[in-house]
């Protein structure tokens, strides 16, 4: 399957999101690999040690997203809905 701009875009954001976690968080184990920004192809070819700490960076990454998610649709939830017009007009 050929790699496409926006899944260079996509792994670009998870990577830096999981790379700036590793860091936040002082993950000493990981700090040397998620210094250096791989290409999404970059990633693809590594194998060994190198590849299980690449992993461990995007998958921090995505756990970030889907956190920054999770509470955007909590604070969603949490807001109430603006009244339709026609419930509106139905109490004129």
């Amino acid at each position: 399957m050929p790699i496409i701009e926006s899944d260079r875009l996509l792994f670009k954001r998870v990577w830096a999101i999981g790379a700036k976690t590793v860091t936040e968080n002082r993950m000493s184990a990981l700090i040397d690999v998620a210094l250096n920004t791989p290409t999404l192809e970059q990633y693809q070819d590594a194998h060994g040690q190198r590849m299980t700490d690449m992993i461990k960076v995007v998958q921090l990454g995505i756990a970030q997203l889907r956190g920054s998610e999770d509470r955007a649709q909590s604070y969603d939830a949490q807001t109430p809905a603006p009244p339709s017009r026609r419930f509106a007009n139905s109490r004129n």
